[in-house]
């Protein structure tokens, strides 16, 4: 089916809309964490920009087709089904999972 994930950044009380990546799986963290390595102090440090820039970033200047969809929260999203949902703290650059994934062991 595919390698499916969701990722939200959050700082405080605020949330980005939801990533859903169908064959990005567990990557897209490691992708996240690199982009907040190399941004992290350079953008503004809310949850909205931080995705539309990641979106960005991923791009790198051209169209993939990746599968990537947002959704405005995690009740209106696809279900992840391989790998759950996880947060990425655009404050400390730490991530965790919040929803375990049907098909994880």
């Amino acid at each position: 089916m595919g390698d499916r994930i969701c990722l939200t950044f959050v700082k405080d009380n605020e949330r980005s809309p939801v990533l859903y990546a169908h064959g990005a799986g567990k990557g897209l963290l490691d992708r996240a964490k690199e982009f907040w390595d190399l941004y992290h102090g350079l953008i503004r440090d809310e949850p909205s920009n931080w995705m539309v820039n990641f979106l960005s970033w991923l791009r790198n200047g051209r169209v993939i087709d990746g599968g990537h969809y947002l959704y405005p929260d995690k009740e209106h999203c696809c279900s992840p089904d391989d790998n759950g949902f996880w947060e990425f703290d655009t404050s400390t650059g730490e991530y965790w999972q919040t929803e375990k994934g049907e098909w994880e062991e």
